[in-house]
């Protein structure tokens, strides 16, 4: 059963990761042109209505969306009748809380910000909803059609939007582009779940979906605390500081959100697969665990020693040489340090969410937010962005530490000399490529990196080339059910 498990993590892991590749690609191209043509107060501006909205819609569905993902994954037959529910609770509170936040903006603001957050709060809206519809996809494995609904969703958004900004229209088309890209998304998500899976039956009387709601809400305090601990930085940026501060913050911030976005690949590629095995064979799940905090060294070391290499290359290549995104360079290095601790941070937390221990994660968020904005109500007055980042990185920390004390059990699983291995590979390869970039520049540093840490990972024995061709060969072997 593991090995079956583990080829299918491994397709759909591979699924994600080229939607999220592509997605990188296509979206630091696009924010970087995005935000040269509106400037640095406009973008802070249009950032913080998305974080607005954001904050509001945690409100929604109350953890509805994670919990019934959990039941479905175990009973795959309670799917068209948990997702009908799913989408009746957060669609009917999510309208409610983003209306209520329109109605308010429009009786005490007037001007580009509440114009940006009624855009943001009709977008939060429409993603409430193709979210909740990703349930089936997640808990039945099938990861591609979030690949086509993304992927397709984007490509319009980025093609609409540049246009757009190409004619002489500023941020508030662009925010249009956004809100219709999203309502496309939507659509593309609703078709292919009712043509490959089933129509939501929305027939649960309203009693039941109270009972739901309510047993809900461990995990909707964990998915609000987890959206709050995103965006508070953004949204207090605005309080205590100036659209600027946002802007300069943001420029590193959704960078940096490409790659923080892969621990959320990596955890919901193993999401289902974890959650029947923690169920039906611990030892499994042990496997698992361990193969999946591996995978996250693997990962998120080189990425952040990369990042952090090369910040100022990046933030130039992608805002332009002008001034007013160079202190992002800084801000983003303090940020790409946080890249691996979210993704240990995110295996730690499978066993807690298969052992229905959302309490414990609650109780621990709980205390990250308080901190969160404590450190940042110290250090942004005279911080500003560079407080905001700094913030991000010392909560994460400590609430990796924490969340590997609540879920100790399982630290004998993890291999302990590969990830040694892992920090010894990562470290010859931000050497090699420091000297790559001060001899040939940043796509030198880039290839020599990547070449070097490759080779490293095969002669520290990370990752062994039987391992690989036993790979490649329940990859041909599996191919053809796959197809099928």
């Amino acid at each position: 059963m593991f090995m079956k498990d583990g080829r299918r993590i491994a397709l759909n892991a591979a699924l994600m990761l080229l939607k999220q590749a592509i997605m990188a690609v296509l979206g630091v191209v696009f924010v970087g042109y995005l935000a040269r043509k509106v400037g640095v107060a406009a973008w802070g501006e249009f950032q913080a209505s998305l974080a607005i909205a954001g904050i509001v819609t945690i409100a929604a569905g109350v953890g509805v969306r994670g919990y019934l993902a959990r039941e479905v994954a175990v009973k795959p037959e309670l799917g068209p009748r948990h997702l009908g529910a799913a989408l009746a609770i957060r669609g009917v509170t999510g309208t409610v809380v983003l209306g209520a936040t329109v109605a308010v903006v429009l009786a005490t603001r007037s001007g580009l910000g509440a114009q940006l957050i009624v855009l943001a709060a009709a977008s939060q809206l429409a993603t409430l909803l193709y979210s909740t519809m990703w349930l089936s996809f997640e808990a039945h494995e099938r990861f591609q059609y979030i690949l086509y609904a993304e992927l397709g969703a984007r490509l319009f958004v980025i093609a609409l939007s540049a246009a757009l900004l190409a004619l002489g229209f500023g941020v508030v088309a662009a925010a249009v582009a956004f809100l219709l890209g999203n309502v496309l998304e939507l659509a593309i998500t609703s078709h292919y779940l009712r043509a490959r899976l089933y129509r939501p039956e929305l027939t649960t009387p309203p009693a039941e979906l109270w009972q739901i709601a309510k047993r809900s809400l461990p995990i909707g305090a964990l998915g609000a605390l987890s959206s709050a601990l995103l965006q508070i930085d953004r949204v207090m940026l605005r309080a205590l500081c100036d659209e600027e501060a946002v802007g300069v913050f943001s420029a590193a911030w959704v960078l940096s959100e490409n790659f923080r976005m892969l621990p959320d690949v990596l955890l919901g590629a193993a999401f289902a697969a974890g959650m029947r095995l923690y169920v039906q064979d611990r030892d499994a799940f042990g496997r698992l665990y361990g193969g999946c905090m591996l995978v996250a060294a693997l990962f998120g070391l080189p990425v952040a020693a990369g990042v952090f290499l090369l910040a100022p290359d990046v933030i130039q290549l992608v805002y332009g040489g002008t001034g007013d995104y160079a202190p992002a360079a800084d801000v983003l290095r303090i940020l790409a340090c946080s890249v691996p601790v979210t993704f240990a941070f995110q295996v730690v937390t499978l066993p807690l969410l298969a052992a229905k221990r959302e309490v414990a994660m609650v109780k621990l968020l709980a205390l990250a937010l308080v901190a969160d904005v404590a450190l940042n109500l110290l250090l942004l007055p005279r911080y500003r962005a560079m407080g905001a980042a700094c913030a991000t990185l010392a909560v994460s920390a400590g609430a990796l530490i924490a969340s590997w004390g609540i879920s100790a059990r399982w630290a004998h699983v993890v291999e302990l000399g590969r990830i040694l291995a892992v920090l010894a590979a990562t470290a010859v390869m931000a050497t090699a490529a420091y000297v790559a970039r001060v001899l040939a520049g940043m796509w030198a540093s880039i290839a020599v990196g990547v070449a070097v840490y490759a080779v490293l990972l095969v002669a520290l024995r990370v990752v062994s080339l039987r391992e690989l061709r036993a790979l490649l060969a329940r990859r041909v072997r599996a191919s053809p059910a796959t197809v099928a």
